[in-house]
């Protein structure tokens, strides 16, 4: 769907001429935006390394310390994570806690990685971003069990709040004073 032109104004330049239109008036214009998809951004790190950091996160499910230094691993060496870091792509865009496994490439029907002769990296593909300060992340995990494609589907489940206001913002305003409704009607 096309964007309202409204809502693209294209900045200036500093001669006056109209510069390119970049959408961020349309980002800004929005209380909460969600971006969900296969992202195609993968794990900048060996084959053979990320095999062995999953095989010994599903070893270590009762250590949880154990768990999150294999994650931070890689995801540090995420790409989109990197992207976003850095503000090549998605700046301001945030993303719930991945506590999951990598989500691709995955041969269908099975829970192994892939076996084809491409030998793809595990990664996190598939993922939910989002921009806004009033959202609170309540789930965000794979579906481990759906193995009708090579990707395993994510899902998240986000508390949005609205109107919320700055308690700063509220300094120097005066508030009337609501009626009680113990009052009754004199008559």
């Amino acid at each position: 769907a096309q964007a309202p032109a409204r809502f693209l104004r294209p900045r200036r330049n500093r001669d006056g001429s109209p510069a390119e239109c970049d959408g961020s008036h349309l980002l800004r214009s929005m209380d909460h935006v969600f971006f969900a998809g296969d992202l195609n951004y993968r794990i900048d790190l060996p084959r053979e390394y990320v095999e062995r950091c999953i095989l010994d996160i599903k070893q270590c499910t009762n250590n949880v310390e154990a768990v999150a230094a294999l994650m931070n691993k890689l995801l540090r060496r995420d790409q989109l994570l990197q992207t976003i870091s850095s503000g090549r792509a998605f700046a301001d865009f945030n993303e719930g806690q991945i506590a999951f496994l990598p989500t691709f490439k995955f041969d269908k029907g099975t829970s192994d990685y892939d076996t084809s002769h491409k030998q793809r990296v595990p990664a996190w593909t598939d993922r939910i971003l989002f921009k806004s300060d009033k959202v609170r992340v309540l789930e965000y995990q794979s579906v481990p069990e759906a193995k009708h494609s090579d990707h395993r589907p994510v899902f998240g489940t986000f508390r949005l709040g609205w109107g919320i206001v700055e308690k700063t913002r509220l300094k120097g305003f005066a508030r009337k004073p609501k009626r009680s409704r113990s009052r009754q009607k004199k008559n």
